[in-house]
């Protein structure tokens, strides 16, 4: 019975697993947060650049993004070698306003923080990063996601009976 009651529990943590995009044409730094977010049983699937990201995020279902400022986009747009992270930020939150996105550079500049904030960025993290700055991010963007979601929730009127 206690080993019944452990397997459906560790079954309904997986389905319950978080999904996290990480998006950055550094395939080192993709490792890094690759490792650093599986300590935590994240599922994390990662994109070197952001036309393969935005194919696989119009497919798959996704709790935040971790995306670089700057991006190769693909083949596909081989006369726009740049596509930046600020794009792809655009486009996830077009999709889906609720997942929360976190800008990655090595570049920072307030202008280009406060480019990313506006467009709706939960965060700017600078590189070389810290593995609890990762941590404390994400938790941020899950909090805020699941608290989004419980205000939907109660802002959804309940069905009328007849």
């Amino acid at each position: 019975m206690l080993a019944k009651t452990a397997y459906l529990l560790l079954k309904l943590a997986r389905m319950q697993a978080v999904k996290i995009m990480v998006v950055d044409d550094e395939s080192s730094v993709l490792e890094s947060f690759k490792m650093i977010l599986k300590i935590k049983d994240y599922d994390v699937d990662t994109f070197l650049n952001g036309s393969s990201a935005m194919a696989a995020f119009e497919k798959g279902k996704y709790d935040m993004a971790f995306v670089d400022m700057i991006l190769p986009w693909g083949e596909e747009q081989a006369n726009r070698s740049v596509y930046g992270g600020l794009d792809v930020l655009k486009k996830i939150k077009e999709i889906d306003p609720e997942v929360e996105v976190i800008i990655v550079t090595a570049y920072a500049d307030d202008k280009s923080h406060a480019n990313a904030i506006t467009l709706g960025a939960l965060e700017y993290l600078r590189k070389p990063f810290m593995m609890e700055e990762i941590y404390e991010l994400a938790e941020r963007a899950l909090k805020r996601r699941r608290t989004k979601g419980i205000k939907r929730e109660a802002q959804t009127p309940p069905p009328s009976i007849h």
